[in-house]
């Protein structure tokens, strides 16, 4: 029995021994194992890393090479733009080699550009050499030793003809203080059957005058209207025959329109036309060429073709403080105005301003009227 389980232990024993070694064998294995894989992912590792350096290297010098090469390609680009630009610009002039005039004072610029440095100033009349004329509406000229550009609209190939002085007779029975101020007003559109006859019962119960620049159209219809303001002692002017924009018409339209204003203002009043007012204050150079009169403008817009309201229509005039020289817009088509006169001639005469023509108020501030030349005011 003793022996039996001597045996047994002993059986027992050399099977754990056994089993502790595969252990112990499978440990040492399984460590090399481990050892040899992270090693195995070290190698991997580093080597990815080096790779990843290694394309980011490579795509940063084919960026910069990208960049070399866009660089390049915009500037091939931009000189091409700039090449093309000097072509069209050139292919915008035309070489010429003429004589031409200045219609009036301008500037010589260094660009076709309004903006551009003034190189020379020519005046009404001065010769010119054009060498070039432009698309772009600008002509390139050569004045003395000055090369370089001009508004093509403020030139001309024919001479422009002389300002002329007109003489314009006023009523010197008229009492009239050339020491105190006074003030033109002014009115345009009409006649107009009901309000103008309403401004002319304000200026002559008042013992005062204006000035009427009357449309052909409407004298043609209301002549006796026309025939009273000359009577009472206004002066009548014309805003030519149609009340169009004289800008946008030919120098043969020009003369067309008033030509048939000056043949209604001679039916009507039996003398010849004196003063005009273009339509708008509109007159650029071919109209200030083209119309052989003194143009009369104004200096303070009452706006009442707009507010159509008295109390606005007086505000407009007296905000502007000293009316004394100045030229006042309104028109004779209006009740709201006739309100607004009714008014305002009490108040200007309360004020110490004497109201007169467009011709006392030249001649008692010393302005010459000329043909072919636009006033704004005699301030």
């Amino acid at each position: 029995m003793k022996e039996k389980v001597v045996i047994f232990v002993s059986i027992l024993l050399a099977i754990i021994v056994f089993f502790t070694v595969c252990a112990t064998t499978m440990v040492v294995i399984n460590k090399g194992k481990v050892v040899q894989t992270a090693s195995t992912l070290s190698n991997y590792n580093a080597e990815k890393e080096n790779s990843i350096n290694e394309n980011i290297e490579t795509n940063n010098i084919i960026k910069k090479e990208s960049k070399k090469t866009t660089q390049t390609e915009n500037k091939i680009v931009n000189e091409k733009a700039k090449e093309e630009t000097k072509n069209k610009k050139e292919e915008i002039y035309k070489a010429v080699d003429e004589k031409v005039y200045a219609i009036t004072t301008v500037h010589i610029r260094e660009k076709d550009d309004t903006e551009s440095n003034i190189l020379a100033t020519v005046n009404l009349g001065d010769n010119l050499q054009r060498v070039a004329v432009g698309s772009n509406g600008w002509s390139k000229i050569k004045y003395n030793n000055v090369v370089g550009y001009i508004s093509t609209q403020y030139i001309s190939e024919e001479k422009p003809p002389e300002k002329e002085k007109v003489d314009i007779e006023i009523n010197t029975e008229r009492k009239i203080d050339p020491s105190k101020p006074m003030v033109a007003l002014t009115f345009d559109d009409g006649p107009n059957p009901n309000s103008t006859p309403r401004i002319l019962d304000a200026l002559e119960k008042n013992k005062c005058v204006a000035t009427f620049f009357d449309l052909g159209t409407c004298m043609s219809n209301y002549p006796d209207i026309t025939k009273r303001e000359e009577a009472i002692g206004c002066e009548v002017g014309s805003h030519t025959y149609g009340h169009k924009n004289l800008d946008n018409l030919s120098k043969e339209q020009i003369l067309e329109d008033i030509k048939n204003a000056e043949i209604v203002y001679k039916n009507t009043l039996g003398h010849d036309l004196t003063l005009v007012r273009p339509p708008y204050g509109n007159a650029n150079s071919i109209v200030k060429l083209t119309l052989n009169y003194p143009l009369i403008n104004w200096d303070v817009d009452t706006l009442d073709w707009k507010s159509k309201n008295k109390d606005s229509i007086i505000a407009e005039v007296k905000k502007v403080g000293n009316l004394d020289g100045r030229i006042i817009l309104m028109h004779s088509i209006y009740n709201s105005t006739a309100d607004a006169v009714e008014e305002l001639i009490p108040q200007l005469l309360n004020e110490g301003y004497q109201l007169v023509t467009i011709s006392e108020l030249a001649k008692y501030k010393n302005i010459e009227l000329k043909t072919h030349t636009a006033y704004w005011g005699f301030k």
